[in-house]
C-alpha cells in the first residue's frame, strides 16, 4: 500500500531540513572526508542525519557530468530534494519541472521519477523513511502505474 506524509508531516519536514540547509554552510564542507557511492543518479554522499529526526535519511547528490540520472521509483519512501547548486529538468510522474537553486520538490512513494541535470546539480535527498537500496526499482519499460512513459523519456534523453 502507498503512503504519503500528512500535509503537516510535510510542512515539518521541509521546514526542518531548509532551515538546517540554510544554516549548514556550503554542500562541499558537508561532503568532506565522506566517500561517495557510484549509482545511477550520480555520486551519493551518505550523510549522519544532523537534525535529530531518526525517521528520516539525508544524502548529497552530485549530478555533475550526467546526461540522465536514472528513471526509478521507491517503494514505502518518500524523497525530497532541495536544489544547492545548477538547475535541471525532474521528470515526477510524468510531469516536467524546470528547478533551480533554492528550488525544493517532494516525490511520493511508488511515483516515477528522473532527472535531466543542467547547470552543475547538486541535490540535497531526504528519504522518509529512510533510504534502503532494496526499496529502489530501476525503470527501463513503461509503467503506467508509477506514471514512467517510456517514449518521453526517449524524447527528452536524445536531445
Amino acid at each position: 500500500m502507498t503512503s504519503f506524509l500528512s500535509s503537516s508531516s510535510l510542512e515539518s519536514l521541509l521546514s526542518g531540513w531548509q532551515s538546517h540547509l540554510n544554516t549548514a554552510g556550503e554542500w562541499q564542507d558537508l561532503i568532506r572526508g565522506i566517500t561517495p557511492r557510484q549509482t545511477g543518479c550520480g555520486l551519493i554522499y551518505e550523510l549522519v542525519n544532523p537534525v535529530g529526526r531518526p525517521l528520516e535519511s539525508f544524502a548529497i547528490a552530485d549530478m555533475r557530468g550526467l546526461k540522465v540520472a536514472e528513471p526509478h521509483y521507491h517503494h514505502l519512501e518518500t524523497e525530497v530534494y532541495f536544489i544547492l547548486q545548477g538547475s535541471g529538468l525532474f521528470v515526477v510522474g510524468g510531469k516536467e519541472q524546470f528547478l533551480e537553486k533554492g528550488s525544493f520538490l517532494v516525490i511520493p512513494p511508488e511515483t516515477a521519477h528522473y532527472v535531466l541535470p543542467k547547470e552543475d546539480l547538486i541535490l540535497a535527498v531526504i528519504n522518509t523513511p529512510p533510504f534502503k537500496v532494496e526499496n529502489v526499482v530501476p525503470l527501463s519499460e513503461e509503467n503506467s502505474r508509477v506514471g514512467f512513459d517510456r517514449a518521453r523519456f526517449e524524447q527528452l534523453v536524445s536531445f
